[in-house]
This record gives C-alpha cells, sequence and structure tokens, in this order.
C-alpha cells in the first residue's frame, strides 16, 4: 500500500490531489474496507468451442455508496514469482481475448451486493484449444471528485482499492504435468544465499515445494533442512527460488541437496552441490 500527496500551484488555485492504492490477489476470499469479492479464481477446463459462465460475488458492508469499475488485462509471474501486467491480448498465453463480462461499472449502497458474469468462449481451433491459457480481471474501486470547500480551492481525492481475479483455461486433454531443475548456485554479492533454477516442463500450472537439506562434510551426522518454499509455476515458465541459509550456521563445507516437489503424480526433481559457508 503506497499513499502520495502531490500539491499543484495553478492561476491562484491550490489542487491537492491524493492517491492511495491497494492490490489484493489470489486468496479465496478478498476483503478490505468492508468490500468482498467472492472467488478470486475463476478456473476453466473448456475444449475447442465450447463456452462457459461463472460468477463473481461483489459485496459492500461499508457505510457509505461504492463503485467499482472492472478491466481485463495479461499477465505472467517472472522468474522470482512477481506478477507483471500487459494490455489485453498481447502475451502469448493470453485468454482474454475470449473472454467477456457483463458488467464494466457496478455501483453498490451499503449493505447490498451483486453478481459479474464472466464467460469464456473458446474458438474451435486447434490454435485455442492446445494449451493453458490464463487473464486477470481486475475489480477496482473508484470515487468521484470532491470539493474541498474554500473560494479557490479543488481536491481530486481517490481511494483506489483493486483486487484482482486469476482466471485460467486448461483444455481437458492437457494432463503432462513435469519439472526439471537445472542449478542451484550462490546470489552474487549475498553471503549465504543461494538460488535454485528450476522450470516447468509440463503442459499445466504446477503448485510446487522446495527445500534444501544441508549435511556437514566435516561431520556427516550434522544435518540441516531448510524451511520450505511453496510457489506455482506456470508451463514454460523458469523460477528462481531463493534460499538464505541461517545466521547460526557453523562455517564449514556442506553438500547441499535442492529438491523440487510438484506433487504426488510428478517425479522429484533434485541437484547436489558442495557449497561453503563464510
Amino acid at each position: 500500500m503506497f499513499c502520495t500527496t502531490v500539491y499543484i500551484m495553478s492561476n491562484r488555485k491550490l489542487v491537492a490531489l491524493i492517491f492511495t492504492s491497494l492490490f489484493i490477489a489470489g486468496t479465496n476470499l478478498s476483503k478490505a474496507q468492508n468490500l468482498g469479492v467472492h472467488p478470486t479464481t475463476l478456473e476453466f477446463k473448456l475444449s475447442g468451442g465450447q463456452t462457459e459462465s461463472q460468477a463473481i460475488h461483489l459485496s459492500n458492508s461499508s457505510e457509505k455508496k461504492v463503485q467499482f469499475r472492472l478491466y481485463l488485462n495479461d499477465w505472467l509471474r517472472d522468474t522470482v514469482g512477481g506478477h507483471v501486467y500487459a494490455d489485453p491480448s498481447t502475451l502469448p498465453h493470453s485468454c482474454t481475448r475470449w473472454v467477456t463480462i457483463d458488467k464494466n461499472f457496478v455501483e453498490l449502497e451499503p449493505g447490498k451486493s451483486t453478481d459479474v458474469t464472466v464467460k469464456l468462449a473458446l474458438p474451435d481451433s486447434a490454435f485455442a484449444a492446445n494449451e493453458m491459457r490464463w487473464s486477470m480481471l481486475f475489480i477496482e474501486t473508484v470515487e468521484e471528485q470532491k470539493n474541498l470547500g474554500g473560494k479557490g480551492a479543488q481536491a481530486a481525492v481517490k481511494n483506489l482499492l483493486r483486487i484482482g481475479v486469476h482466471i485460467y483455461q486448461s483444455p481437458p486433454g492437457l494432463t503432462e504435468k513435469s519439472v526439471k531443475v537445472y542449478d542451484l548456485k550462490p546470489v552474487p554479492q549475498a553471503p549465504n544465499v543461494f538460488q535454485l533454477l528450476c522450470e516447468n516442463t509440463g503442459k499445466v500450472m504446477v503448485d510446487c515445494r522446495s527445500y534444501i537439506e544441508m549435511t556437514s562434510l566435516t561431520d556427516g551426522n550434522q544435518k540441516v533442512k531448510m524451511d520450505a518454499v511453496e510457489f506455482p509455476m506456470f508451463p514454460s515458465q523458469r523460477r528462481y527460488v531463493i534460499f538464505e541459509l541461517p545466521k547460526d550456521m557453523p562455517k564449514g563445507k556442506y553438500s547441499a541437496l535442492a529438491v523440487l516437489d510438484a506433487g504426488e503424480d510428478v517425479s522429484l526433481e533434485a541437484v547436489e552441490k558442495e557449497i561453503e559457508v563464510k
């Protein structure tokens, strides 16, 4: 969440612009400022030529009227798991062009709720049905401009709450799951921090769990298992998983076994390296 205040002097008028932004995505139920959005993930499993509609429930339990605008964006996860957004229908794995919503603007009085219908119509073509695709629906609060009162003064106040709804389209014929681990190496200029490079080599998104087991090469009985890191990976996505060694870990040389677990139906992947704790 960030807040910025900008003051602009023009023609003896003081204009104060106050902008506050809060972004929430990926939870089962998002509530902030007494506003609710449920669910925040829509999963479609359509074959070519099929259409399906799903509903998102919006609620306002605050004491004032709330206005929402709704719009679609492309998105992906970068190599460290961050969300990167792009214009609609510009990324290779986008399904945005096939998604429509029945409302682009919603106004809710206090205590009221409504449903928004999200429809995905998959074209009857091999291009549309040969891989997993995804999109993001943003639901964003907006406020009208208000006067501060007082002669010659104006204020534009925007309180922005933006909730992202993940949209996934996975054709039912796509079931291949596989992952690969490439290397474990130190992070430059970061003592005792290591990164594991892995990739989703399958056809569908997988939820992964990665951890490192350390065995002292001086005393083979001394073992340390680091806390696991959990994260999802899209098909063809490469990901760096960052591990920081415990501060109190004894110095010396270790055998480090880095493991990537993508679920019971996927073979474990691992890489073993000799590292030195300094």
